[in-house]
């Protein structure tokens, strides 16, 4: 029997999700953050399956990753890159290559040293979030920089768009918008993810969704979202242990009555948090097995003293999937779907299905 993880990417649930996000700003053109391999789950796949349902403009994080998104999306898709110029970079920042997104004044004026004129980028305007992006009261100098030269694209990030009644969104609208104004005619974009679900105003030109895409995040209304990957592992062995029989390294688990246990072949090299530990679950055959003990490099050890004799070596359990979600497994390890994703190692074999 196979022992390695398996992550079975569901390309047409990734596609069937952006169709349904494209349909809540119906004038808004509907983008997709691919960065950081498509949150795990395979850049140049994600980014093929999504160009095939019309998706034409593209998100990573480094030039560098921009490479395999341009080959899967084709020359017409733009692409921008989040975190802009790097020093030594060796990115093609050319006109049919990858976009930077310029987060200063300084990254502005070193653009406008090195690029061609026909060379187009992205334009970070930080409203609040205080990570990237040029300042409010920089605007005067990056206009300054600029010149005649207009940004193809005029973008903010949202920093409270999961909790749709901090004022901090409003807030960040609206200085968006006296920015964005100051750049006629360029497209405008605010809304990531769960800015989808914060109302009309959000949508503007162009929108950036990236975790709803794989499944992730709560849905905006009347939207569903189907996950973007199952992630199954075999049972290796089943045994059974009796009351005050503690489980795993340390012995955190103490048993407290006789229970059928079974080992995984999954473990935190492969993406599970050690945080899951003693907090997590398995399915098996759509019944919630508690992860018991503690998260090793290659193993969980679940109970499944209620699967009815399910629990077999070589059966395959699942610990992310249409049972297992996403949100709910990284609620319970305190971390976020973002993390469970990104996280998921390279042993875990990566197969891609409509």
């Amino acid at each position: 029997m196979a022992v390695t993880p398996l992550a079975r990417v569901h390309l047409g649930n990734i596609q069937a999700n952006w169709r349904a996000l494209d349909t809540v700003f119906p004038a808004a053109e509907t983008g997709a953050v691919v960065k950081a391999n498509s949150y795990g789950l395979g850049a140049s796949e994600v980014t093929a399956a999504l160009a095939a349902v019309g998706c034409k403009t593209f998100f990573v994080a480094y030039g560098e990753e921009g490479y395999d998104v341009r080959i899967a999306a084709g020359n017409d898709a733009a692409i921008y890159a989040f975190n802009g110029l790097s020093a030594g970079s060796e990115v093609n920042w050319g006109p049919d290559a990858v976009r930077p997104v310029l987060n200063s004044a300084e990254d502005a004026g070193r653009w406008l040293a090195e690029a061609g004129a026909d060379a187009q980028f992205g334009l970070m305007i930080d409203t609040g979030m205080n990570r990237l992006g040029v300042r409010i009261d920089q605007i005067g100098a990056l206009l300054q920089s600029l010149g005649d030269r207009q940004p193809a694209l005029v973008m903010s990030h949202l920093a409270c768009a999961d909790e749709p009644g901090s004022p901090d969104n409003e807030r960040q609208l609206d200085s968006f918008l006296t920015v964005a104004a100051a750049f006629p005619g360029v497209p405008a974009s605010l809304a990531n993810s769960a800015g989808h679900g914060l109302g009309p105003a959000y949508g503007l030109d162009l929108t950036r969704p990236g975790l709803a895409l794989y499944g992730g995040g709560p849905a905006p209304p009347g939207v569903s979202l189907a996950p973007g990957v199952t992630v199954e592992a075999p049972i290796l062995s089943v045994q059974s242990v009796q009351a005050g029989e503690r489980v795993g390294y340390g012995g955190t688990h103490v048993v407290n009555e006789p229970a059928t246990l079974a080992t995984v072949s999954l473990g935190y090299a492969d993406g599970v948090p050690r945080s899951s530990s003693n907090r997590g679950f398995v399915a098996l055959d759509g019944l919630a097995c508690p992860i018991v003990g503690r998260v090793s490099m290659d193993l969980i050890t679940v109970d499944v003293s209620g699967s009815q004799g399910l629990a077999k070596p070589g059966a395959v359990v699942e610990f992310l999937g249409q049972t297992a979600s996403l949100d709910e497994q990284a609620n319970r390890a305190g971390t976020l779907g973002y993390e469970l994703l990104t996280g998921m190692g390279r042993r875990v074999e990566r197969i891609y299905e409509r």
